[in-house]
Parts: structure tokens; sequence; C-alpha cells
């Protein structure tokens, strides 16, 4: 390469010494590795990382390599190469680690109410209650192990999406003849390495321009810019005051961005782990915040727990002291603890989590985590990025223009021309304007001919100049007639232009060919110069991406050529506006989420009049026809009071101005919608700050590129689509397997369904509990015998139990579906003391019963099977049947049905129940005896009386605290 060896000649590095201690002296800062130690706090390792590359970013291209003696402009050696690699390891961004079975089992094990019911299993099983102690033990190991296998194969399928390709990067290496461009696996680029670019590449590394033509790279998944950003060499000093922008800079290329257009050769820097994309990756390795439902279940636990350890020893002691049996009162305590502790609840949680994820995954949806189903059903805020998620990540025309912003098809002409002629690399816009043309349904060339245009010559593009001039003969002509067509940034292409073209006025009948004749142009005045410029400015205020264009005639001559001399006395011709479109169901999945009461709100690391004209178009925020006042982009980036779009955009640079005042800060972050030019981690923080609102709420982040991975990992649910970068899909508990936001809207519906049946099994549970617990108390002070066994206490709780395994698929009332909800301990222990107590009114009628009619007073009377048999048919029947009456706040049968699945359950159940005194061997092992017939009878009636106050009691319940389930 004999260009960059006289680029970085010894002489012109000589020459350039002096720029080298103005940055660093050879003492301190030369003899320093250019990657970032190992064990750094996470807020220091971001500044460390600016250091890193500022040191060689903001010095002139050929001092660079004045701060690294060991590193050469025509590239290392192999042996050199060999050496670095050893030190700093393969260049793999994302670690890659093993699937993580052993960690993933233990974490299904691990649930608040799995290790209740093994505490409470390994006391049965200490004092002879094997029974007991089996069954308990496989609820826990069939809750587990559902859940470890359907998370199991969800990380494998997650997995397979986040492998690395193989992929090759052309670097140099000096060998014996010279320095050699040869293909290496990227895992091989090591700090020092030069490597060559060119349109498609990918930057393996944390990277230094050192040579450019025309480069533009994208990188939206760092910044959530579409467009792509030019990128050139530093060929002086940094100016007095200068600051670094890691995400902004002029020659700094990061790991995981790409080139758009154009070649060159970049100075890898950082590589692997030390990266700014591995930064991002190494947050995501630290054990994550408890989400809503974990914090709901774990404080349900605990209420559990402490009513538990209340409730047994007042029924020890009771029982003890009436029995005087203080072992038979020991064995009755714990079967009260069974009692009260909802033993399905970890297989009713775990069926519902699995029944929801093969809906979803019919949607093609993979759920990671379990929990993120009914984290889904509880998010109130939806928090999206919005390059990708909410838009197409495309660079479309959405209007050509004059210079005034009246609607004119003649800049897209004489730009398609353009484009379609120009022999460079196309970049995205030059394909955005040939699209446009293509695809449209109309013949949009009337006054211009669309072919026959022949070209003469060509000015490319660089990033110096930022345009691209195409010169080309009239179709028709002899060749000497030609049109000189410049396309570029606006205040480029005006400061060519002489003159303006006079657009003839839609309703005008005028027609003929195009011209530039002195009839059909005017001066370019200063005020028609600021009139363009004005109009350039309300249009970017508008979220539109800008492109100028100019032209003039031009005789041709045989053999001529053009250069960037020619660019000059245009004429100024109007503007192509660009943006990238919202995703055809963008519109509608908002709407959906809005209809149950889901907050949305942008995070992007766009500019905030791109992300305001998203979320304008998606109905977030008021239209500029609704809205009183308007504002700049300036003075929405200058002032966080600023008015504009009613104060719904924030930006980063007024988040960090806020941090101080905390009141300020929270206010800010509960009313804005946007939150524009974000870092990854102000992402973050806006997350948490949601989530900790209010009291605390769940918030879900939906987002696809390394920008977007901190907050996926901080919310509740974190969403990512199988095409979002690797570290995204790593930090996210659910991906999208297609980019359909409608999915969103349909998982959050699931997971309500998911959660309001799962909150109907515990609240049923723990009412039917606690008011068997409360018979039991009494019976405990009343009669001188067991009111039931022990084993059948397990027996009627297991029944009980079982015809609630189908609550999964049962039906949820609309109503319930229509706002976030979440586990509320206050709300489960107002249901059970309310509701529970009115089962004991009953049970204690079937004491009287026992005690009156059937004359069964002592604990000797041969008898005492027959009123343990009572209460088992009647608290078994009266729990079975109420489930119908407790599944929903109306009428059941009648304005709520069942699904045919509890339906089938409940009445199976009833009967098993009815049936088992009357099986041989069964009403032995249980010490059950058939009933007197005439039991039915009051059986009957208690169950009609009980199903009639539980209903009058629901309503009464409604009225007082507004809630059912």
């Amino acid at each position: 390469m004999p260009f960059l060896a006289n680029l970085f000649s010894p002489r012109s590095l000589a020459n350039l010494e002096k720029h080298g201690p103005d940055i660093a002296t050879p003492d301190s800062e030369s003899s320093k590795s250019p990657v970032l130690p190992q064990a750094i706090a996470k807020e220091e390792q971001e500044q460390l990382i600016c250091a890193t590359l500022s040191r060689f970013a903001q010095v002139p291209v050929s001092a660079i390599f004045v701060l690294e003696p060991g590193w050469n402009p025509t590239g290392l050696t192999d042996d050199q190469a060999s050496e670095i690699l050893k030190t700093h390891g393969p260049n793999t961004p994302v670690a890659e680690r093993r699937l993580a079975a052993l960690r993933m089992f233990w974490g299904a094990i691990v649930n608040p109410f799995n290790i209740l019911l093994t505490i409470l299993a390994i006391v049965n099983a200490a004092t002879d209650q094997l029974s007991t102690f089996v069954v308990m033990m496989a609820m826990v190991v069939a809750s587990t192990g559902l859940r470890y296998w359907q998370e199991l194969k969800s990380t494998i399928q997650a997995v397979n999406l986040i492998k690395s390709v193989t992929t090759n990067t052309r670097v140099l290496r000096y060998r014996s003849s010279g320095p050699e461009e040869v293909e290496i696996d990227q895992r091989s680029v090591v700090p020092g390495d030069i490597i060559a670019v060119t349109s498609g590449d990918v930057f393996p590394g944390d990277c230094v321009l050192i040579t450019a033509e025309a480069i533009t790279i994208t990188q939206a998944s760092l910044t959530g810019e579409v467009v792509p950003i030019e990128k050139t060499v530093r060929l002086a000093a940094p100016r007095p005051g200068e600051t670094f922008n890691l995400l902004h800079n002029d020659n700094v290329c990061l790991a995981g961005t790409s080139v758009v257009t154009g070649n060159g050769h970049a100075l890898v820097v950082s590589t692997g782990k030390d990266t700014y994309m591995a930064s991002i990756a190494s947050e995501l390795s630290k054990r994550r915040p408890e989400n809503a439902t974990q914090i709901g279940i774990r404080k349900v636990s605990y209420v559990l727990m402490a009513f538990m350890a209340v409730m047994a020893p007042i029924v020890l002691i009771i029982q003890g002291a009436v029995s005087k049996n203080w072992k038979g009162a020991v064995m009755f305590a714990i079967a009260v603890a069974v009692g009260i502790t909802p033993e399905m609840l970890p297989m009713i949680v775990t069926s519902n989590l699995a029944l929801s994820a093969v809906r979803v995954a019919r949607k093609k949806v993979i759920v990671k985590r379990f929990d993120a189903i009914q984290n889904l059903g509880a998010v109130q805020i939806l928090c999206s990025d919005k390059t990708g998620t909410l838009t197409a990540d495309l660079v479309r025309i959405s209007m050509s223009t004059t210079g005034t912003g009246e609607p004119s098809q003649l800049p897209i002409k004489l730009a398609y021309i353009n484009s379609s002629l120009q022999t460079g690399s196309r970049s995205p816009i030059d394909h955005a304007i040939v699209d446009f043309v293509d695809q449209s349904e109309q013949d949009i060339f009337t006054d211009i001919p669309g072919d026959g245009w022949t070209k003469q010559g060509e000015v490319p593009f660089d990033s110096s100049r930022r345009l691209l001039s195409v010169l080309v003969s009239r179709p028709g002509g002899d060749g000497s007639e030609g049109l000189l067509i410049t396309k570029g940034a606006v205040e480029e292409v005006l400061d060519l232009c002489v003159s303006t073209y006079n657009h003839q006025p839609p309703s005008s009948n005028a027609s003929g060919p195009f011209a530039l004749s002195s009839s059909m142009t005017s001066i370019l005045t200063a005020h028609e110069r600021q009139k363009i410029l004005d109009t350039a400015q309300r249009l970017n205020e508008d979220g539109l991406r800008l492109v100028a264009v100019a032209c003039r005639e031009q005789l041709i001559k045989p053999f001529m050529t053009i250069s960037p001399s020619d660019e000059n006395e245009l004429t100024f011709v109007g503007f192509i506006g660009l943006l990238d479109p919202l995703k055809p169901d963008a519109t509608q999945a908002i709407k959906d989420l809005a209809a149950l009461n889901v907050q949305v709100r942008i995070l992007t690391g766009d500019a905030p009049a791109v992300a305001a004209k998203v979320a304008r178009d998606l109905g977030l925020i008021p239209s500029r026809e609704q809205s009183s006042t308007t504002v700049n982009e300036k003075d929405v980036e200058a002032s966080p009071s600023s008015n504009g779009d009613e104060g719904l955009i924030l930006t980063g640079v007024q988040l960090a101005a806020l941090a101080d005042d905390q009141d300020a800060y929270k206010d800010a972050i509960d009313r804005c919608i946007i939150f524009a030019k974000l870092s990854p981690y102000q992402k973050l923080e806006v997350v948490k700050a949601l989530r900790a609102g209010h009291g605390g709420r769940a918030v879900a982040f939906l987002g696809d590129g390394v920008n977007d991975a901190l907050a996926i990992r901080g919310a509740d649910v974190g969403i990512s689509v199988d095409s979002g970068t690797e570290i995204a899909k790593e930090a996210a508990d659910v991906i999208l397997l297609e980019k359909n936001l409608a999915v969103v809207a349909d998982g959050v519906m699931e997971g309500r369904i998911t959660l309001m049946n799962t909150l109907k099994y515990i609240k049923m549970a723990t009412s039917s509990n606690f008011g068997n617990i409360f018979s039991l108390l009494v019976a405990s002070a009343w009669l001188p015998y067991q009111p039931m066994l022990p084993i059948q206490i397990l027996v009627q709780n297991l029944l009980y139990d079982f015809s609630q395994a189908s609550i999964p698929w049962d039906n949820v009332d609309p109503e319930y579906l229509v706002a976030p909800k979440t586990w509320g301990a206050k709300s489960i222990i107002r249901f059970m003391v309310c509701i529970g107590p009115f089962s004991s009114p009953f049970d204690i009628i079937t004491f009287s019963i026992n005690w009156f009619h059937y004359g069964i007073r002592t604990l000797h009377n041969p008898r005492v099977d027959l009123a343990q048999t009572n209460w088992f048919l009647e608290g078994s029947l009266t729990q079975l049947l109420i489930i119908h009456f407790l599944r929903t706040g109306k009428l059941p049968f009648i304005q709520s049905h069942a699904s045919i699945s509890v339906f089938c359950t409940t009445f199976g159940i009833a009967g098993i129940a009815i049936a088992i005194p009357y099986i041989p061997k069964i009403n032995t092992a249980l010490q059950l005896t058939p009933p007197d017939p005439l039991f039915y009878a009051y059986l009957l009636g208690m169950i009609s009386g009980y199903a009639l106050v539980v209903h009058i009691a629901k309503t009464l319940y409604q009225l007082a605290f507004k809630e059912w389930l």
C-alpha cells in the first residue's frame, strides 16, 4: 500500500511529532495499552473507553502512530499479531456462554412456593406422614420439571438465533515483500491491525479512520439514526475546548457498525471485551432486578408463611388442651399448615405460563423466560425504540417540494436522473429515489423524458463537498445540449446557486419541456435564500431529512471531463424529503395497546424532531394542527421547560441537566412521551425511573439494537426481534420472530389471561383454606374428637386442587382484561379474610347436625367416622361447586360461563368425592363410611345457602372495594 507508506513516512511523522506531547507524553501515555483493564467499575468503564479512543481520534491522522511505536501504518507482522492475540484474546464482542442447563434448573427449583412446600414435606416425613410427603414433593417435581423443560426449549431456540456467523476481515500484514492485504477471521483481529473496509463491511472493533474515500456508515444499532453518517479522517489537532463525543465523532467507527458507501482504511484500537459494544454486554451479566411478578409472588409467599406461623401454633395449643392428646395435636397442626398452603400454586402458575407460551409460540414468539408472560399482563408502560420497531428501518421518499415548500415533481425527476446514472456506490438515499420513481403508479415524467438521458460526466460524492453531480445530454438532441444535475446537503447546494427555478403553479395549464431560460428563473437574492433556509428548517422540524437539488445547462464538448470546479452558477430547483416510514401495523398496534390501557413511550438515540414526527403519526402526541404552539429543535434542545409539543419531549442533554433535582427529574419522566438523543445508559435510567414511579409500575421495553440492550435487561419485560443485534436478543425475555407489533398487544392480552387465572386460583384456594382453618379452630375448641383426620384433610385438599388444574384453560371476563394488573398481597389477604369465613357457618351447621341429630358427642363414639365423613363431603362439595361463584364477579352460569374444561373437572371431582366413602378399601384406608341418605338433604340445603350467601357477599365486596379478582 504505497499511499499509506507515503502518508505515514518517517519524514511526515517527524514533522508532526509536535502533536504527540500535546496529547500524551511518551513516558506516560505511550506505554499504556489501548485496551481497558478487566476489573473496573461500570461507570468508569465508559469513560475509559472514551479516553482510549479519544487518544487516537483527537490527533491528526499523521500523528496517530507516534502514540504507539509498536504499531505500523503498513500493518502488523504475523508475529506481532500473534503475540497481541495471546495477550488480549480472541475478538468476540459478546461472550459466548455455554447453555447453562444446571443454572436454569436451579432457577426453576428456587421458587418461594417450592421452598415452602419442600419444608412442609420434610416436616411431614419427619413425623411419619410419608403419603403427605410424597404428594407434596410430587407437586414440586411436576412444577419444576414443566418450567425447566419449557425454558430450556425456548433458550435453545434463542441460542440458535444469536449464534455468530463467521465473518472475514481484510487486514494489512507486513511481510518480507512489504505490506499485503489478507483475509482473516474477525476473531483474529487485534488492536494495532490496519483493516481495509468498503461498502457492506462491518467494523470488527472500535476503530479510527486513517484513510477515507466518501465513506458513510450506518450506526442505527447504536444511535437509532437510520440515515448513514459521513465519516472522514482528522487532518488537524482539536480546537481549544473541543470535546470528544463517542457516538458522534467524525473519524471513530465503533464495533458492529458497517460501511454503506465508500472505502478506506482504519486502525483497530480496541477489540473483544474492550469495545464499546462489549461494555454494554458486560452490564448484562449482572444480576437483573426483580420484576413485578417476582416481587408479587415473594410478598404473597411471606404473607402465607406468616399466616401459617400464627395459625398452626394456635391450633396446636387449643387441640392439645381439649383432647389431651398432644401427639395427635401436633399431627393436626401440621395438617393445618398444609391446609393453609396452596400446594398446587407452583403447578397452576407453571401450567398457566406453559399454556400461554404455547399460544404465543403459534404467533412466532419465543418466550425465553416464563415470568415474562405474566409480566406482560402487568405492564402499564411500553417503552419502544423507534428505528426498526415503530419504523421500517428504511429510507423512503416522503415529498418533493419547491424551495418554499410547495409540492413539485421536478426535484424528484432531476434527482432520479442523477441517482440512476451515477456510477459510484449507491447510498440508501439513491436507492430510495430510484425505487420511488420505479414503483410509482403514475408516470411522473411529463415535462421531462424519463429515458434517453446519457451521462457525459460525473463528480462523485465526497464527505467534504457533500454533493454528487452528473452531467447528462438531453434525449433526442445532437449530444451538445447538456444538463448538470447536482444534489446534496442544503447549505452546500445553496452556496453554489445564483438563481432559483420558477415552478408552474399546480393549477397552471402551462406545459412544455423543462428549460432554464431567463423567464423560468429568478436571481437568488439574500431574501430568497433565507426563505429557502426557513423552509428547510421547518421541514427538518417535521422530522424530514432533506436533499437539495439544483442544475444548470452546459454545452458538452467531445472528450470533456468535469470536476468540482464545474459545480457553480447553479439554479436551485427544490427539496426531496426523506424519512423512515412507520411500519404498516404500528398505528393499529398503538391503538390496541391504548385500548388495553398501556401507555407507550419512545426512547431513541435519534433527533427529537424525527422522533416527534413518528409520535405525531402514531397519535402519541398532538399533531401540529392540534397543538397551539410549535417550537424548533434548537429550542427543544436548549430548555427542559420548553413548551414545544406541550413539554412532551425530553432529550438526553435535558435529562442530564435534571439529575440534581430529583423532583423535577421524576416529573419530567412521568410527563414526557418522547425521550430523544439518549445514550444506552440514559435509556436504562429512564426505564428504572418509570418502574419506580407511582409506587412501582411494570414496564416493558421493545428494541433491537445494541443501544437498547441495557434498557431491555432493566425492564420487567425485555422484548427484541430475531433480526436484532446479538446483545439485544441475549438480554431479552421475549423474542419476536417477525417484526409484528400486533404480537405485543396479543402478548399483553395473553399475559392478563394468565395472571387473572392464576389470581383466581390463589384467591379461591387461600379463602377456602382460611375458612377451613377457621372452622377447625371452632371444632378444636368444641368437639372432643378430630373433625377430620390429617389424611382426610390432605385428600380433600388434593381433590380441590385437582379440580382447579383446569383453571389455566378457564374463560376470563372481558372487564378483567382492560387494565394492567399484578400480584397484590393486600388484595389477596383482603379477599381471603372477607370471603373465606363465610364457609365456616355451614361447617358449624354440619358439626351441629353431627352433635344434635346423630348424637356424636364423645371421642369414643363409634360413629365418629360418620361425623368425619359428613364434614368431608360438605367441605369438598361446597369448595368444588363454589368455584363457579368465586371465578367471576358476575352471576355464574347466566352472566359468566366457565370453560368446558373447568365445568367438567369441577363436577367430575365432585362425583369422585361423593363416591369415595362407598369405595371398598379406599374408604377403609381413609376411615370414611357411607353417609346417612338423609344427610344429602341437609347437604343440598347447605350448598344452596352457601351459594346464596357468597353471591350476596360478593356483591357487597365489589361495592366496598371496587374489585373482585
